[in-house]
């Protein structure tokens, strides 16, 4: 059985992203989220984060980044994100139509007075992943959307940092989890309601804030069908049962009795159908 052909009409992205895309290793999508979208995604993760004492901390001086995952098990206000008007058609035209989530989560980088990262510089998926280097013209493996919540605007407010164009560079082991600013570094200018996609082999690391303010966003791995998830086995059932068909799909959902091959090879109509809706 030969895997469907990639469907030209599934996604849409403009020759200009398509162009920063390769060149750059990223997109930045403007205002994808609106005023009224960021508010209740802020009150949706305050009470998450109002109830979690089990907080995964990596500390820097007196600031602090920690992580939520498995975010959509924690509230249904993540749910819209999954399949965004706003980005699902780039993640389509650049994943591909056989593509699911691997994991959803909500990131937090507090305020503090030290000058290294908060997160140090890495590439994502761990050493196997990372020795796997995208190349134009292929579908990407994985990749994330971050939808940035709080104003990032100016620089050392625990902004997203990265290297442009180090995609196709494989990260040497000296420079993995390394809080020297590698050539080329730049702090991401974000605004409330923008969302960065990126793929798992851009350097990237977090930037100290001394903002004041607390830093919130949230993230979706995305990765091919077949892709092991990231932070879950299968999402709990009362999640699923609430989701539309499409985001039980992109969840993994192939049905109540699912067969392993169905991830390798799906019901190209059923699929495609469920992509378009």
């Amino acid at each position: 059985m030969a895997f469907p052909e990639m469907k030209s009409d599934i996604g849409r992205i403009s020759a200009a992203r398509r162009r920063h895309w390769d060149r750059r290793g990223y997109l930045l999508i403007e205002q994808a989220l609106g005023p009224d979208e960021v508010a209740a995604l802020l009150g949706a993760v305050d009470a998450v984060l109002a109830s979690k004492a089990d907080r995964d901390f990596v500390s820097q001086g007196s600031a602090a980044a920690f992580k939520i995952v498995q975010a959509v098990s924690e509230t249904e206000a993540l749910d819209p994100l999954t399949d965004h008007p706003a980005v699902f058609p780039l993640l389509l035209a650049l994943l591909g139509p056989w593509l699911q989530v691997l994991g959803s989560e909500i990131f937090v980088r507090t305020p503090g007075a030290g000058d290294e990262p908060l997160v140090t510089w890495h590439t994502d998926g761990g050493p196997t992943l990372g020795a796997f280097l995208p190349r134009r013209g292929n579908p990407v493996l994985q990749m994330k959307a971050q939808f940035f919540l709080t104003d990032l605007s100016d620089p050392d407010s625990g902004n997203f940092m990265l290297v442009p164009g180090s995609h196709r560079t494989a990260m040497p082991p000296a420079r993995v989890e390394s809080k020297e600013m590698p050539p080329g570094a730049i702090q991401l200018s974000a605004r409330a309601g923008d969302v960065l996609l990126f793929p798992w082999s851009l350097w990237h690391a977090v930037a100290p804030n001394h903002s004041g303010r607390i830093r919130k966003s949230i993230t979706f791995r995305y990765g091919q069908l077949w892709s092991r998830p990231y932070d879950y086995e299968r999402l709990p059932p009362p999640v699923l049962a609430r989701m539309t068909p499409r985001r039980r799909r992109l969840f993994g959902d192939q049905g109540p009795d699912p067969d392993p091959v169905s991830y390798f090879y799906p019901n190209e109509e059923e699929h495609l159908r469920l992509m378009r809706d």
